[in-house]
Protein backbone atom coordinates (compact mmCIF):
# COMPACT_ATOMS: atom_id res chain seq x y z
CA UNK A 1 0.00 0.00 0.00
CA UNK A 2 3.47 2.50 -0.40
CA UNK A 3 3.11 5.12 -2.36
CA UNK A 4 6.22 4.74 -5.24
CA UNK A 5 8.99 5.20 -4.14
CA UNK A 6 8.77 4.96 -0.39
CA UNK A 7 10.92 2.83 1.62
CA UNK A 8 11.31 1.30 5.08
CA UNK A 9 14.31 1.83 6.82
CA UNK A 10 16.33 -1.11 5.42
CA UNK A 11 14.95 0.37 2.14
CA UNK A 12 12.09 -2.56 1.55
CA UNK A 13 9.00 -1.16 1.16
CA UNK A 14 7.00 -0.23 3.96
CA UNK A 15 2.94 -1.36 4.58
CA UNK A 16 0.78 0.66 6.41
CA UNK A 17 2.27 0.97 9.38
CA UNK A 18 0.86 0.82 13.04
CA UNK A 19 -0.49 4.15 14.63
CA UNK A 20 1.57 4.94 17.68
CA UNK A 21 -0.59 5.39 20.31
CA UNK A 22 -2.34 2.57 22.06
CA UNK A 23 -2.06 -0.87 22.08
CA UNK A 24 0.23 -2.23 19.32
CA UNK A 25 -1.21 -4.48 16.95
CA UNK A 26 -1.40 -8.17 17.52
CA UNK A 27 -1.68 -11.33 14.91
CA UNK A 28 -3.49 -14.78 14.92
CA UNK A 29 -7.10 -12.64 15.20
CA UNK A 30 -10.17 -13.70 13.28
CA UNK A 31 -12.75 -10.70 12.95
CA UNK A 32 -16.39 -11.28 11.23
CA UNK A 33 -18.12 -8.39 9.64
CA UNK A 34 -21.54 -8.24 10.41
CA UNK A 35 -23.75 -5.49 8.01
CA UNK A 36 -26.57 -4.10 9.40
CA UNK A 37 -28.39 -4.49 12.67
CA UNK A 38 -30.71 -7.75 12.10
CA UNK A 39 -27.33 -9.47 12.13
CA UNK A 40 -25.29 -8.17 14.48
CA UNK A 41 -28.27 -7.57 17.81
CA UNK A 42 -29.19 -10.92 17.39
CA UNK A 43 -25.97 -12.14 16.93
CA UNK A 44 -24.78 -10.74 20.13
CA UNK A 45 -27.90 -11.38 22.55
CA UNK A 46 -27.14 -14.91 21.63
CA UNK A 47 -23.77 -14.69 22.80
CA UNK A 48 -24.80 -12.62 25.78
CA UNK A 49 -27.16 -15.55 26.87
CA UNK A 50 -24.77 -18.30 26.06
CA UNK A 51 -21.83 -16.82 28.47
CA UNK A 52 -20.53 -19.11 31.16
CA UNK A 53 -17.98 -16.85 32.62
CA UNK A 54 -18.05 -13.00 32.04
CA UNK A 55 -19.77 -10.34 29.95
CA UNK A 56 -18.12 -7.10 30.16
CA UNK A 57 -19.82 -4.29 28.21
CA UNK A 58 -19.52 -0.59 27.43
CA UNK A 59 -22.44 1.56 26.13
CA UNK A 60 -23.72 4.88 24.98
CA UNK A 61 -27.31 3.82 25.78
CA UNK A 62 -30.11 1.34 26.18
CA UNK A 63 -33.41 2.46 25.74
CA UNK A 64 -34.94 -0.06 28.35
CA UNK A 65 -38.13 -1.64 27.97
CA UNK A 66 -38.12 -1.14 24.26
CA UNK A 67 -35.01 -2.29 22.05
CA UNK A 68 -35.90 -5.78 20.55
CA UNK A 69 -32.07 -7.11 19.61
CA UNK A 70 -33.35 -10.05 17.55
CA UNK A 71 -37.09 -10.85 16.06
CA UNK A 72 -38.10 -14.33 15.07
CA UNK A 73 -41.50 -13.88 13.11
CA UNK A 74 -43.55 -11.04 11.55
CA UNK A 75 -44.67 -8.47 14.10
CA UNK A 76 -47.44 -7.50 12.20
CA UNK A 77 -50.96 -8.11 13.67
CA UNK A 78 -49.18 -10.27 16.92
CA UNK A 79 -49.82 -7.43 19.71
CA UNK A 80 -46.28 -8.43 22.13
CA UNK A 81 -43.80 -9.11 19.51
CA UNK A 82 -43.60 -12.42 20.05
CA UNK A 83 -40.28 -14.48 19.36
CA UNK A 84 -38.35 -11.30 20.28
CA UNK A 85 -35.35 -10.86 22.20
CA UNK A 86 -34.32 -8.22 24.57
CA UNK A 87 -30.78 -7.54 25.13
CA UNK A 88 -31.49 -6.55 29.27
CA UNK A 89 -33.14 -10.09 29.66
CA UNK A 90 -29.83 -11.86 27.44
CA UNK A 91 -27.61 -9.97 30.40
CA UNK A 92 -29.97 -10.72 32.95
CA UNK A 93 -30.10 -14.39 31.68
CA UNK A 94 -25.92 -14.54 31.65
CA UNK A 95 -26.02 -13.87 35.72
CA UNK A 96 -28.50 -16.14 36.24
CA UNK A 97 -26.24 -18.69 34.64
CA UNK A 98 -23.20 -18.11 36.89
CA UNK A 99 -21.52 -15.28 34.49
CA UNK A 100 -20.02 -12.30 36.47
CA UNK A 101 -21.68 -9.60 34.47
CA UNK A 102 -20.34 -6.24 34.37
CA UNK A 103 -22.02 -2.99 32.54
CA UNK A 104 -21.03 0.66 32.24
CA UNK A 105 -23.06 3.08 31.25
CA UNK A 106 -22.84 7.11 30.39
CA UNK A 107 -24.55 9.13 33.07
CA UNK A 108 -25.29 11.84 30.51
CA UNK A 109 -25.25 15.31 32.00
CA UNK A 110 -27.65 16.84 31.75
CA UNK A 111 -29.52 14.35 33.52
CA UNK A 112 -32.35 14.81 31.40
CA UNK A 113 -30.19 14.40 27.80
CA UNK A 114 -31.98 11.92 25.77
CA UNK A 115 -28.98 9.74 26.02
CA UNK A 116 -29.29 9.46 29.52
CA UNK A 117 -30.15 5.72 30.23
CA UNK A 118 -28.56 4.60 33.26
CA UNK A 119 -31.18 5.19 35.84
CA UNK A 120 -33.80 3.01 33.67
CA UNK A 121 -31.22 0.58 33.20
CA UNK A 122 -30.66 0.44 36.56
CA UNK A 123 -34.18 0.03 37.75
CA UNK A 124 -34.51 -3.17 35.59
CA UNK A 125 -31.79 -4.71 36.70
CA UNK A 126 -32.53 -4.23 40.55
CA UNK A 127 -36.57 -5.81 39.72
CA UNK A 128 -35.01 -8.35 37.64
CA UNK A 129 -32.71 -9.27 40.12
CA UNK A 130 -34.96 -9.73 42.99
CA UNK A 131 -37.37 -12.18 40.91
CA UNK A 132 -34.99 -14.04 38.52
CA UNK A 133 -31.55 -14.32 41.26
CA UNK A 134 -29.59 -12.23 38.56
CA UNK A 135 -26.94 -10.40 39.76
CA UNK A 136 -25.75 -7.78 37.38
CA UNK A 137 -23.08 -4.85 38.25
CA UNK A 138 -24.23 -1.39 36.62
CA UNK A 139 -21.85 1.29 37.07
CA UNK A 140 -22.36 4.68 35.92
CA UNK A 141 -19.37 7.07 34.19
CA UNK A 142 -20.32 10.91 34.69
CA UNK A 143 -19.89 12.23 31.10
CA UNK A 144 -21.53 15.48 29.50
CA UNK A 145 -23.40 14.82 26.73
CA UNK A 146 -20.79 16.20 24.18
CA UNK A 147 -17.88 14.06 25.12
CA UNK A 148 -19.60 10.75 26.16
CA UNK A 149 -18.42 7.10 25.90
CA UNK A 150 -19.36 6.36 22.27
CA UNK A 151 -17.51 3.14 21.73
CA UNK A 152 -20.37 -0.09 22.16
CA UNK A 153 -17.94 -2.74 23.37
CA UNK A 154 -18.69 -6.31 24.68
CA UNK A 155 -16.20 -8.44 25.85
CA UNK A 156 -17.56 -12.44 26.47
CA UNK A 157 -15.79 -15.02 28.22
CA UNK A 158 -12.68 -12.85 27.63
CA UNK A 159 -13.23 -14.95 24.20
CA UNK A 160 -14.64 -13.21 22.11
CA UNK A 161 -15.62 -8.98 21.80
CA UNK A 162 -18.26 -7.50 20.28
CA UNK A 163 -17.88 -4.33 18.44
CA UNK A 164 -21.29 -2.42 17.86
CA UNK A 165 -21.86 0.33 15.96
CA UNK A 166 -25.42 1.45 16.91
CA UNK A 167 -26.69 2.97 19.85
CA UNK A 168 -29.32 0.11 21.70
CA UNK A 169 -32.47 2.67 20.11
CA UNK A 170 -35.13 -0.04 18.13
CA UNK A 171 -34.93 2.69 15.25
CA UNK A 172 -31.63 1.52 14.21
CA UNK A 173 -32.82 -2.17 13.81
CA UNK A 174 -32.51 -2.67 9.72
CA UNK A 175 -32.13 -5.54 7.06
CA UNK A 176 -29.59 -5.02 4.29
CA UNK A 177 -32.64 -4.37 2.36
CA UNK A 178 -33.51 -1.13 4.28
CA UNK A 179 -37.56 -0.99 3.68
CA UNK A 180 -39.18 2.20 3.31
CA UNK A 181 -41.74 0.60 5.74
CA UNK A 182 -40.37 -2.17 7.91
CA UNK A 183 -42.44 -2.75 11.65
CA UNK A 184 -39.42 -4.18 13.43
CA UNK A 185 -38.09 -0.77 13.59
CA UNK A 186 -40.94 -0.07 16.16
CA UNK A 187 -42.23 2.69 17.73
CA UNK A 188 -40.66 6.32 17.40
CA UNK A 189 -39.92 7.83 21.05
CA UNK A 190 -38.96 10.75 22.30
CA UNK A 191 -35.35 9.91 22.21
CA UNK A 192 -36.11 9.30 18.20
CA UNK A 193 -33.14 11.25 16.06
CA UNK A 194 -32.52 9.12 13.05
CA UNK A 195 -36.32 8.88 11.41
CA UNK A 196 -34.52 6.84 8.49
CA UNK A 197 -33.31 3.23 7.45
CA UNK A 198 -30.30 3.19 9.26
CA UNK A 199 -27.14 0.79 7.64
CA UNK A 200 -24.50 0.06 10.17
CA UNK A 201 -21.21 -2.23 10.41
CA UNK A 202 -20.27 -3.48 13.35
CA UNK A 203 -17.93 -6.38 14.31
CA UNK A 204 -16.73 -10.02 16.09
CA UNK A 205 -13.20 -10.83 16.87
CA UNK A 206 -11.49 -13.54 18.52
CA UNK A 207 -7.68 -14.00 19.22
CA UNK A 208 -5.74 -11.79 20.96
CA UNK A 209 -6.95 -8.80 20.13
CA UNK A 210 -9.73 -9.23 22.25
CA UNK A 211 -7.57 -8.50 25.14
CA UNK A 212 -6.91 -5.23 24.13
CA UNK A 213 -10.85 -4.20 23.51
CA UNK A 214 -10.67 -5.59 27.73
CA UNK A 215 -8.59 -3.22 28.30
CA UNK A 216 -10.73 -0.34 26.99
CA UNK A 217 -13.51 -1.72 29.02
CA UNK A 218 -11.58 -1.73 32.57
CA UNK A 219 -9.57 2.06 31.23
CA UNK A 220 -13.19 3.21 31.61
CA UNK A 221 -14.63 0.79 34.76
CA UNK A 222 -11.76 1.95 36.51
CA UNK A 223 -12.29 5.72 35.99
CA UNK A 224 -16.06 5.25 37.35
CA UNK A 225 -15.01 3.24 40.12
CA UNK A 226 -12.56 0.68 41.75
CA UNK A 227 -10.38 -1.21 39.41
CA UNK A 228 -11.56 -4.16 40.71
CA UNK A 229 -11.89 -6.88 37.92
CA UNK A 230 -8.84 -8.40 36.23
CA UNK A 231 -7.78 -7.97 32.61
CA UNK A 232 -8.54 -11.06 30.51
CA UNK A 233 -6.21 -13.21 29.43
CA UNK A 234 -4.67 -12.38 25.65
CA UNK A 235 -6.40 -15.44 23.99
CA UNK A 236 -4.76 -18.17 21.77
CA UNK A 237 -4.87 -17.48 18.01
CA UNK A 238 -8.19 -17.68 16.19
CA UNK A 239 -7.04 -16.51 12.71
CA UNK A 240 -4.46 -14.97 10.49
CA UNK A 241 -5.55 -11.37 10.98
CA UNK A 242 -3.47 -8.41 12.67
CA UNK A 243 -5.50 -6.23 14.59
CA UNK A 244 -4.07 -2.44 16.10
CA UNK A 245 -7.54 -1.61 18.87
CA UNK A 246 -7.07 2.63 18.04
CA UNK A 247 -8.61 4.75 20.39
CA UNK A 248 -9.61 8.33 20.41
CA UNK A 249 -9.76 9.37 23.94
CA UNK A 250 -10.82 12.45 25.90
CA UNK A 251 -7.83 14.58 27.72
CA UNK A 252 -7.02 14.91 31.50
CA UNK A 253 -9.66 11.92 31.86
CA UNK A 254 -8.14 8.85 32.18
CA UNK A 255 -5.10 8.69 34.68
CA UNK A 256 -1.65 8.20 33.17
CA UNK A 257 -3.01 9.55 29.69
CA UNK A 258 -2.77 13.70 30.17
CA UNK A 259 -3.17 14.24 26.87
CA UNK A 260 -5.88 11.79 25.96
CA UNK A 261 -4.84 9.56 22.73
CA UNK A 262 -5.95 10.12 19.36
CA UNK A 263 -4.71 6.93 17.81
CA UNK A 264 -7.99 6.70 15.70
CA UNK A 265 -7.02 10.12 13.15
CA UNK A 266 -3.37 8.71 13.24
CA UNK A 267 -4.52 5.54 11.84
CA UNK A 268 -6.65 7.44 9.22
CA UNK A 269 -3.88 10.03 8.33
CA UNK A 270 -1.11 6.97 7.76
CA UNK A 271 -3.21 5.03 5.72
CA UNK A 272 -4.21 8.12 3.77
CA UNK A 273 -0.42 8.70 3.00
CA UNK A 274 0.27 5.43 1.59
CA UNK A 275 -2.90 4.48 -0.08
CA UNK A 276 -2.36 4.57 -4.17
CA UNK A 277 -5.46 3.25 -5.88
CA UNK A 278 -8.06 3.72 -4.04
CA UNK A 279 -9.74 4.73 -0.53
CA UNK A 280 -13.22 4.43 0.52
CA UNK A 281 -14.72 6.27 3.55
CA UNK A 282 -18.66 5.40 4.65
CA UNK A 283 -19.41 7.28 7.26
CA UNK A 284 -21.99 9.01 9.59
CA UNK A 285 -20.66 12.55 9.30
CA UNK A 286 -17.37 14.27 7.87
CA UNK A 287 -16.99 17.75 9.53
CA UNK A 288 -13.43 17.18 10.84
CA UNK A 289 -10.97 19.66 8.94
CA UNK A 290 -8.39 17.81 9.40
CA UNK A 291 -9.48 14.78 7.99
CA UNK A 292 -10.71 16.86 4.88
CA UNK A 293 -7.14 17.90 4.66
CA UNK A 294 -5.97 14.34 5.03
CA UNK A 295 -7.61 13.52 2.43
CA UNK A 296 -6.79 16.43 -0.27
CA UNK A 297 -3.34 15.77 0.92
CA UNK A 298 -3.44 12.17 -0.11
CA UNK A 299 -5.17 13.00 -3.46
CA UNK A 300 -2.41 15.94 -4.37
CA UNK A 301 0.33 13.48 -3.54
CA UNK A 302 -1.07 10.98 -5.75
CA UNK A 303 -1.36 10.78 -9.74
CA UNK A 304 -4.04 7.65 -9.42
CA UNK A 305 -5.47 7.62 -6.23
CA UNK A 306 -9.34 7.98 -6.20
CA UNK A 307 -10.86 8.47 -3.19
CA UNK A 308 -14.93 7.25 -2.62
CA UNK A 309 -17.04 8.81 0.35
CA UNK A 310 -20.82 7.46 1.61
CA UNK A 311 -21.96 10.04 3.94
CA UNK A 312 -25.37 11.57 5.11
CA UNK A 313 -26.96 14.31 3.49
CA UNK A 314 -28.64 14.98 6.93
CA UNK A 315 -25.80 14.44 9.29
CA UNK A 316 -28.67 14.63 12.71
CA UNK A 317 -26.72 16.66 15.41
CA UNK A 318 -27.14 20.66 15.15
CA UNK A 319 -24.69 22.13 13.61
CA UNK A 320 -23.53 19.45 12.00
CA UNK A 321 -25.10 20.44 8.21
CA UNK A 322 -23.15 23.53 7.63
CA UNK A 323 -19.98 22.16 8.90
CA UNK A 324 -19.74 19.00 7.10
CA UNK A 325 -20.95 21.29 3.74
CA UNK A 326 -17.46 23.51 5.08
CA UNK A 327 -15.48 20.48 5.42
CA UNK A 328 -16.38 19.40 2.10
CA UNK A 329 -16.40 22.82 0.24
CA UNK A 330 -12.62 22.81 1.92
CA UNK A 331 -11.28 18.94 0.83
CA UNK A 332 -12.65 20.05 -2.87
CA UNK A 333 -10.97 23.09 -2.91
CA UNK A 334 -7.86 21.92 -1.22
CA UNK A 335 -7.41 18.89 -3.49
CA UNK A 336 -7.23 21.71 -6.19
CA UNK A 337 -7.52 19.70 -10.01
CA UNK A 338 -7.00 16.40 -7.88
CA UNK A 339 -10.57 16.73 -6.64
CA UNK A 340 -11.96 15.02 -10.03
CA UNK A 341 -11.16 12.35 -8.46
CA UNK A 342 -13.17 12.75 -5.76
CA UNK A 343 -16.85 11.75 -5.40
CA UNK A 344 -19.01 12.03 -2.54
CA UNK A 345 -22.50 10.02 -2.78
CA UNK A 346 -25.74 9.67 -0.40
CA UNK A 347 -27.90 6.79 -0.20
CA UNK A 348 -31.52 6.03 -0.43
CA UNK A 349 -34.45 4.00 -0.09
CA UNK A 350 -37.08 3.46 -2.80
CA UNK A 351 -40.19 1.53 -3.03
CA UNK A 352 -42.84 2.09 -5.56
CA UNK A 353 -43.12 5.99 -5.38
CA UNK A 354 -42.24 6.33 -2.05
CA UNK A 355 -38.31 7.86 -1.30
CA UNK A 356 -36.37 7.83 2.10
CA UNK A 357 -32.96 8.75 2.70
CA UNK A 358 -30.88 5.86 4.27
CA UNK A 359 -28.91 6.91 7.36
CA UNK A 360 -25.44 5.85 7.04
CA UNK A 361 -24.61 4.97 10.71
CA UNK A 362 -21.23 2.92 10.07
CA UNK A 363 -17.69 3.77 10.37
CA UNK A 364 -15.64 2.28 7.98
CA UNK A 365 -12.81 2.80 5.76
CA UNK A 366 -10.60 0.84 3.47
CA UNK A 367 -7.62 1.63 1.20
CA UNK A 368 -6.28 -0.45 -1.46
CA UNK A 369 -8.14 -3.45 0.03
CA UNK A 370 -4.76 -3.51 2.13
CA UNK A 371 -5.82 -1.58 5.22
CA UNK A 372 -9.57 -1.30 6.70
CA UNK A 373 -10.92 0.62 9.93
CA UNK A 374 -14.68 -0.44 11.53
CA UNK A 375 -15.74 1.10 14.90
CA UNK A 376 -17.20 3.58 16.62
CA UNK A 377 -15.39 6.76 15.34
CA UNK A 378 -16.87 9.15 13.17
CA UNK A 379 -15.08 11.72 10.90
CA UNK A 380 -16.25 14.61 13.17
CA UNK A 381 -13.65 16.50 15.53
CA UNK A 382 -15.66 14.92 18.60
CA UNK A 383 -14.56 11.75 17.56
CA UNK A 384 -10.98 12.34 16.16
CA UNK A 385 -9.17 15.31 17.58
CA UNK A 386 -11.19 17.61 19.48
CA UNK A 387 -15.45 18.61 19.37
CA UNK A 388 -16.31 21.22 16.81
CA UNK A 389 -18.76 22.20 19.37
CA UNK A 390 -16.34 23.75 21.51
CA UNK A 391 -14.60 25.49 19.22
CA UNK A 392 -16.42 26.55 16.70
CA UNK A 393 -20.30 26.59 18.20
CA UNK A 394 -21.60 30.31 18.87
CA UNK A 395 -20.62 31.86 22.00
CA UNK A 396 -24.16 31.59 23.62
CA UNK A 397 -24.13 27.37 22.75
CA UNK A 398 -20.61 26.94 24.25
CA UNK A 399 -21.76 29.41 28.08
CA UNK A 400 -25.48 27.32 27.50
CA UNK A 401 -23.39 24.36 27.41
CA UNK A 402 -20.87 24.94 30.39
CA UNK A 403 -23.76 25.82 32.56
CA UNK A 404 -26.34 22.84 32.17
CA UNK A 405 -23.11 20.36 32.11
CA UNK A 406 -23.36 19.67 28.30
CA UNK A 407 -19.60 20.49 27.79
CA UNK A 408 -18.08 19.76 30.41
CA UNK A 409 -15.06 21.66 32.36
CA UNK A 410 -12.20 20.74 30.28
CA UNK A 411 -10.24 22.03 27.91
CA UNK A 412 -11.84 22.50 24.31
CA UNK A 413 -8.93 20.89 22.89
CA UNK A 414 -9.16 17.48 24.87
CA UNK A 415 -12.63 17.17 24.44
CA UNK A 416 -13.32 14.13 23.02
CA UNK A 417 -15.84 11.20 22.84
CA UNK A 418 -14.67 7.51 23.80
CA UNK A 419 -14.28 5.61 20.32
CA UNK A 420 -12.74 2.39 19.83
CA UNK A 421 -12.21 0.66 16.46
CA UNK A 422 -10.09 -1.85 14.63
CA UNK A 423 -7.67 -0.99 12.59
CA UNK A 424 -6.41 -4.11 9.90
CA UNK A 425 -3.64 -4.77 7.99
CA UNK A 426 -0.50 -6.40 7.11
CA UNK A 427 1.53 -4.48 9.55
CA UNK A 428 4.79 -6.15 9.54
CA UNK A 429 4.60 -7.72 5.85
CA UNK A 430 4.00 -11.23 6.42
CA UNK A 431 0.37 -11.96 5.21
CA UNK A 432 -0.57 -9.39 2.53
CA UNK A 433 -2.38 -11.78 0.39
CA UNK A 434 -4.79 -12.89 3.64
CA UNK A 435 -5.10 -9.72 4.48
CA UNK A 436 -6.01 -8.25 1.76
CA UNK A 437 -8.50 -11.30 0.70
CA UNK A 438 -10.37 -10.62 4.10
CA UNK A 439 -10.43 -6.85 3.56
CA UNK A 440 -11.51 -7.25 -0.36
CA UNK A 441 -14.33 -9.44 1.20
CA UNK A 442 -15.69 -6.77 3.02
CA UNK A 443 -15.29 -4.11 0.61
CA UNK A 444 -17.13 -5.89 -1.97
CA UNK A 445 -19.82 -6.67 0.26
CA UNK A 446 -20.57 -3.53 1.38
CA UNK A 447 -20.44 -2.40 -2.40
CA UNK A 448 -22.93 -5.00 -3.80
CA UNK A 449 -25.61 -3.51 -0.90
CA UNK A 450 -25.26 -0.03 -2.36
CA UNK A 451 -24.71 -0.33 -5.46
CA UNK A 452 -26.77 -3.08 -6.76
CA UNK A 453 -24.49 -5.38 -8.19
CA UNK A 454 -23.31 -8.88 -7.33
CA UNK A 455 -19.91 -8.97 -5.32
CA UNK A 456 -17.73 -10.73 -7.92
CA UNK A 457 -18.37 -7.81 -10.30
CA UNK A 458 -16.45 -6.12 -7.57
CA UNK A 459 -13.57 -8.29 -8.01
CA UNK A 460 -11.73 -6.80 -10.97
CA UNK A 461 -10.83 -2.80 -11.15
CA UNK A 462 -12.83 -1.39 -13.94
CA UNK A 463 -10.03 0.63 -16.23
CA UNK A 464 -11.43 4.14 -15.10
CA UNK A 465 -11.12 3.58 -11.70
CA UNK A 466 -13.75 2.09 -9.25
CA UNK A 467 -14.94 5.49 -8.62
CA UNK A 468 -16.29 5.58 -12.26
CA UNK A 469 -18.28 2.67 -11.00
CA UNK A 470 -19.81 4.65 -8.32
CA UNK A 471 -20.48 7.54 -10.98
CA UNK A 472 -22.13 5.66 -13.22
CA UNK A 473 -24.59 3.58 -10.83
CA UNK A 474 -25.09 6.82 -9.32
CA UNK A 475 -26.25 8.40 -12.66
CA UNK A 476 -28.53 5.54 -13.49
CA UNK A 477 -30.14 6.00 -10.06
CA UNK A 478 -30.68 9.68 -10.58
CA UNK A 479 -31.88 8.98 -14.04
CA UNK A 480 -34.60 6.60 -13.36
CA UNK A 481 -35.66 8.81 -10.93
CA UNK A 482 -36.56 11.28 -13.35
CA UNK A 483 -37.76 9.25 -16.32
CA UNK A 484 -39.50 6.54 -13.77
CA UNK A 485 -40.09 7.44 -10.53
CA UNK A 486 -41.77 4.06 -9.47
CA UNK A 487 -39.78 1.94 -10.80
CA UNK A 488 -36.86 1.49 -8.39
CA UNK A 489 -33.66 -0.25 -9.08
CA UNK A 490 -31.32 -2.11 -7.55
CA UNK A 491 -28.57 0.93 -6.92
CA UNK A 492 -28.95 2.94 -3.52
CA UNK A 493 -26.58 5.88 -4.24
CA UNK A 494 -26.84 9.23 -5.28
CA UNK A 495 -24.29 11.59 -6.56
CA UNK A 496 -24.13 14.91 -3.06
CA UNK A 497 -24.65 17.76 -5.58
CA UNK A 498 -22.00 19.61 -5.00
CA UNK A 499 -18.66 19.93 -6.55
CA UNK A 500 -15.64 21.81 -6.52
CA UNK A 501 -17.70 24.96 -7.38
CA UNK A 502 -19.42 24.40 -3.63
CA UNK A 503 -22.05 22.62 -2.37
CA UNK A 504 -25.80 24.26 -2.44
CA UNK A 505 -27.16 25.08 1.15
CA UNK A 506 -29.98 23.27 2.62
CA UNK A 507 -29.47 20.13 0.84
CA UNK A 508 -30.24 18.38 4.31
CA UNK A 509 -34.28 18.38 3.16
CA UNK A 510 -34.67 15.14 0.97
CA UNK A 511 -37.05 17.41 -1.57
CA UNK A 512 -34.72 20.18 -1.64
CA UNK A 513 -31.93 17.23 -2.33
CA UNK A 514 -33.71 15.57 -5.24
CA UNK A 515 -34.44 19.30 -6.64
CA UNK A 516 -30.70 20.08 -6.62
CA UNK A 517 -30.29 16.73 -9.07
CA UNK A 518 -32.90 17.49 -11.22
CA UNK A 519 -35.42 15.25 -9.92
CA UNK A 520 -38.89 16.72 -9.04
CA UNK A 521 -39.94 15.74 -5.87
CA UNK A 522 -43.54 16.51 -6.76
CA UNK A 523 -43.34 13.04 -8.59
CA UNK A 524 -42.36 11.03 -5.51
CA UNK A 525 -43.63 10.44 -1.72
CA UNK A 526 -40.56 11.82 -0.40
CA UNK A 527 -40.75 10.85 3.38
CA UNK A 528 -39.44 12.75 6.23
CA UNK A 529 -39.09 10.44 8.48
CA UNK A 530 -40.28 6.66 9.22
CA UNK A 531 -43.59 5.13 9.93
CA UNK A 532 -44.29 4.32 13.59
CA UNK A 533 -45.16 0.67 14.85
CA UNK A 534 -46.15 -0.22 18.25
CA UNK A 535 -44.85 -3.63 19.06
CA UNK A 536 -48.09 -3.23 21.94
CA UNK A 537 -50.61 -3.37 19.74
CA UNK A 538 -48.76 -5.07 16.02
CA UNK A 539 -50.17 -2.35 14.55
CA UNK A 540 -48.93 0.64 12.53
CA UNK A 541 -49.56 4.12 14.16
CA UNK A 542 -48.95 6.65 10.93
Amino acid sequence: MARKGTVGPEGARRVNPAAAQGPRPTSGNAVEFLVDNEDAWGRLADAVGSARESVRCMLFMLDVPHVRMGIGEPVEGRPGAPWSVRLEERLAQAAANGAEVSVLLNHVLPVWSPANTSRQVERFFQRYGKRCKADVRIRRLRTPQAVPVHAKLFVIDGAVAFSIGSIFAQEYFDGTGHLVDDPRRGHLRWRSSVLAPTHDVSAVVRGPAVADLDAAFLLHWGHAGPADLPPAEPPGPAGTLQVQVTRTLHGARYRGLPEGETGIFESYRRALEQAEDFVYLENQYLTSVEVADAVAAALRGSERLQVIALLNARPDIPGYPQWQRDALERLFRRAGDAAERLGVFTAWSHQGRSVIRTHIHSKVAVADDAWATVGSANLDGLSQLASEHLARAPWPVRLGGRLIGAFGPGEARHARATEVNLSIADFDGTGAKTTNAQIGALRRRLWAEHLGVGAEELRERPAGGWLALWRERAEAKRRMLVEAPDRPVPCRVLPFPGDAGGFPGGTQDSAAYLRALGVDPGSLDVRKRLRSFSFATGAWQN
